[in-house]
C-alpha cells in the first residue's frame, strides 16, 4: 500500500521519481525502491516525504483510506474558501451546487 501511495503523491506534484528523490536528498535507487516496494522506508524518510507532500504518515501508511490527495491548485483554493465569512462560504457553495448539476454523472 505504501508503495501505491507514494506514486499517486509524486504524480499529483507531475514530478518524476529522481527529481523527488532530488529533493529529498536520497538516491534514485532508494526512492524508486520505495515506490516499487522492494524496500521499506525508515522512520526518518517517511517523516520526511510525509513533510514534502504535505500529508500525515497514516496517509502514506494507507491507514486513512478516506483521506484525500489533493493538488497544490486544490489546497490553494481551500485556504483561500477559509478566509471567506459565511455570506463568501454560502456564494461558494451555491456556486459549486450549480456547476455540479450542469455537469453529468461520473461513471463508477
Amino acid at each position: 500500500m505504501v508503495h501505491i501511495r507514494l506514486r499517486e503523491l509524486r504524480e499529483l506534484k507531475g514530478l518524476k521519481q529522481y527529481e523527488i528523490a532530488k529533493l529529498l536528498n536520497i538516491s534514485n535507487n532508494a526512492y524508486s525502491q520505495y515506490e516499487t516496494g522492494k524496500r521499506q522506508m525508515g522512520y526518518e524518510a517517511l517523516c520526511m516525504i510525509a513533510d514534502f507532500f504535505s500529508v500525515s504518515i497514516d496517509c502514506i501508511l494507507g491507514r486513512n483510506e478516506n483521506a484525500l490527495l489533493i493538488t497544490d491548485e486544490e489546497k490553494e483554493i481551500i485556504l483561500k474558501y477559509r478566509t471567506l465569512d459565511q455570506r463568501g462560504k454560502q456564494n461558494i457553495s451555491g456556486l459549486l451546487d450549480l456547476e455540479t448539476t450542469r455537469l453529468p454523472p461520473p461513471n463508477p
